[in-house]
């Protein structure tokens, strides 16, 4: 019997941007807010649900508005109902937060955030992430 197999095309209309420091997450949230490009409040935690029933927790703290959004996510998992140390994406392990950026009208939005997050002193390291190096880029999809 022949199986049919569902393919999904997702469209990733957004940038990310890797951030390693040792900072709590509210001070690094409080930093970026200093910087007058966004202001991120704390959210409801995100919570996926795979189909094999693993199901794990994701810290989220949010900006909105008509034409941008970002999410600084703490890639470690908050909880997760497997024992094991988890993270949102594992293959980038080495980042604490990932900063996922979007925006409508500004090209380059994504850009100046970085060249000012990386002027931080609480950020000890930053870069952009090219998503079509990412194996695991549909857990972002929320």
């Amino acid at each position: 019997m022949k199986k049919n197999r569902l393919a999904a095309v997702y469209d990733f209309d957004f940038e990310l941007i890797g951030i390693v420091s040792t900072a709590k997450e509210y001070k690094l949230a409080w930093n970026l807010n200093q910087l007058n490009l966004f202001h991120l409040v704390k959210a409801d935690d995100i919570k996926i649900e795979f189909t094999d029933h693993k199901q794990i927790l994701i810290s989220n703290l949010i900006y909105e508005d008509d034409y941008s959004m970002v999410h600084l996510l703490k890639n470690k998992l908050i909880s997760t109902n497997s024992g094991e140390n988890q993270y949102l994406i594992h293959e980038l392990s080495r980042f604490d937060f990932l900063l996922k950026v979007r925006n409508l009208t500004e090209d380059r939005w994504a850009e100046k955030i970085y060249e000012q997050i990386r002027d931080l002193r609480i950020a000890d390291y930053v870069t952009r992430i090219e998503l079509d190096r990412i194996k695991q880029k549909e857990n972002l999809l929320f």
